[in-house]
């Protein structure tokens, strides 16, 4: 296989040029606006609070693993549809012998995307932030179960165009994953959303720590009180508002401050089930 086999056509090459440009002056933007994607699919233009700006996201799934990638404390940034360079994604099929992406009819070559690359900080003065690149796909689409339960792969294609990203990351010192719903459900949407109110609350730690630990009191000596209930005997206990109490409760659960567990629905009238294991160390 020959890089020459494949055209890159200048309208390409110009639209790519014009996106790394905004790129590099600080002005990110969806290479694939949710507007032009395939029109079967589910999109989504939603305008971003925290990162003030246009976020294009081309399938539910996608939406929700953008507010989850978000939610996690140490993120800085969070782009998605990120152009990679053609010419080295080029050189990087010839390299593993897999054609690349490309319009079958035209012969013209495709400028790759990934999903979503994540900045975040490290706290590290020699490596202040961690990049982190994702593709996103259904599980279905790239596995299946065997008869004898094990997962396995399926859609070589699909998996060689992911060798191609991973190798082109891979040249650049950054991590990449493939990543399902699995890794950003509806209960954790639901659960970001309905914490939304206490996004950029100002609590200082005192009063944060306060909250916590008369959280925690009641929530291990009395684990079946519903959500209203508990938040009810903080605020009796704190002697502060029940509304604050509840607000403060979000604002745990947005910082990953109470160790909930995030498959579960977050509801009122339910209790709250504790996370069995390190969910934000999953994500990270």
């Amino acid at each position: 296989m020959s890089k020459q086999t494949l055209m890159v056509p200048s309208k390409t090459v110009q639209k790519f040029n014009d996106w790394k440009k905004d790129f590099i002056n600080g002005k990110y933007r969806a290479y694939i606006p949710a507007h032009k994607a395939n029109k079967i699919s589910r999109r989504h233009l939603i305008y971003c609070m925290t990162q003030k700006r246009e976020v294009s996201c081309l399938s539910d799934g996608e939406r929700r693993t953008y507010a989850v990638q978000l939610n996690i404390p140490s993120t800085v940034a969070v782009m998605e549809q990120f152009a990679l360079d053609i010419d080295e994604t080029l050189d990087i099929a010839v390299a593993l012998n897999i054609r690349h992406p490309c319009n079958w009819k035209t012969g013209e070559a495709y400028v790759m995307t990934t999903d979503f690359v994540v900045q975040r900080a490290t706290g590290e003065l020699d490596r202040p932030l961690r990049t982190i690149a994702y593709t996103f796909k259904y599980w279905d689409k790239i596995y299946k179960m065997d008869p004898n339960g094990k997962r396995v792969r399926i859609s070589r294609r699909t998996w060689e165009k992911f060798e191609i990203e991973r190798a082109f990351w891979n040249s650049k010192g950054i991590e990449y994953r493939v990543i399902t719903e699995l890794d950003a459900t509806k209960a954790q949407l639901w659960n970001i959303d309905f914490c939304r109110a206490a996004r950029g609350m100002s609590v200082t730690e005192s009063e944060m720590e306060s909250f916590l630990n008369a959280f925690d009191l009641h929530w291990s000596n009395e684990p079946y009180l519903t959500l209203k209930q508990l938040v009810n005997r903080v605020a009796s206990d704190l002697q502060i508002n029940e509304d604050y109490s509840f607000k403060l409760f979000k604002f745990g659960v947005l910082n990953w401050r109470i160790a909930i567990n995030r498959a579960q629905y977050l509801r009122t009238f339910r209790p709250v089930y504790k996370s069995q294991n390190d969910e934000i160390g999953e994500l990270l």
